[in-house]
């Protein structure tokens, strides 16, 4: 029985130039060997790609985080604002000359005599 050999086999199996066959040589499986110093500096990169990542996820995270930070500090700036224009309002109207007459005749207040008012010194 005959077998077959295809060309890229026997180009494989004997030298291209002289034809002879040389069996002491190392056949190239087509693989690249990484080297230590190499898989090291790969793998320090793939450390520094993912940190700058992480890194730039969490400043974004917070940079948000801060916007709604800010924007629910300014609602209760306008919130505080309207509270103190409306408590200074009703301050004018508790301080008003008729409110406090009125709160006097209500309580059966009445103007003091001359005798009843002492001067301090």
């Amino acid at each position: 029985m005959i077998r077959v050999i295809r060309v890229s086999e026997v180009e494989r199996k004997r030298n291209s130039k002289t034809g002879i066959r040389v069996r002491n040589t190392k056949i190239s499986k087509g693989r690249f060997q990484f080297t230590p110093r190499q898989i090291l500096i790969v793998v320090l990169m793939l450390f520094i790609f993912m940190g700058s990542g992480i890194g730039y996820v969490w400043s974004n995270f917070e940079g948000t985080q801060i916007g709604y930070d800010v924007s629910r500090l300014k609602q209760e700036e306008l919130r505080l604002k309207d509270l103190n224009k409306k408590l200074r309002l009703e301050l004018a109207t508790l301080k008003s000359p008729q409110f406090l007459e009125e709160a006097a005749r209500a309580f059966g207040l009445k103007a003091p005599s001359p005798a009843q008012i002492v001067v301090l010194q």
